[in-house]
């Protein structure tokens, strides 16, 4: 049995106003189905969860462990703030702003694990780079945080037949 419906399926960030008698989108992201097998609903609808369950837990990873994320990123090579905002996007497909990697960047150049240089003929960007004792706390932080996710994931795999 075939069922005639149309299903929008909306993309994060757009959003939904009321008319009179209908919705308005904003989006750039929008599909329209037609003619469409309840069962392959369900399985769409399911499958469309699915990811947006996992690229939820990958946005709640990456903030939880910011620090060691751009610590890892910027033992790889020197970069300014918005660079590291645009890899982190590329890489994760999440995105932050400005006032959530900036508070990281200061506090660990203020630990003396970065330190900040601008660019010659730019004053406004800083290109921020690991000193020679940051090297060594950062492999450290590295390795520590390692060791505890496997500890985790260890347990987890125990629990779940993930193995």
């Amino acid at each position: 049995m075939s069922i005639s419906i149309i299903i929008i399926i909306i993309s994060r960030g757009c959003k939904l106003t009321s008319l009179r008698g209908g919705l308005q989108m904003k989006t750039d992201e929008v599909k329209i189905l037609g003619d469409i097998n309840p069962d392959r609903l369900k399985k769409s609808l399911e499958v469309k969860n699915q990811i947006l369950n996992r690229d939820r837990q990958v946005e709640d990873i990456v903030k939880n462990h910011l620090e060691i994320i751009i610590l890892s990123m910027l033992s790889e090579r020197p970069m300014c703030g918005y660079d590291l905002i645009k890899e982190i996007f590329a890489k994760y497909n999440v995105f932050l702003s400005q006032g959530t990697v900036y508070p990281f960047l200061y506090s660990l150049k203020e630990e003396g694990i970065l330190k900040a240089e601008f660019l010659k003929g730019d004053m406004r960007t800083k290109i921020y780079s690991v000193t020679q004792e940051g090297k060594q706390i950062i492999e450290k932080r590295v390795y520590e945080f390692i060791e505890v996710t496997e500890y985790f994931l260890n347990s987890i795999r125990k629990i779940g037949s993930y193995v």
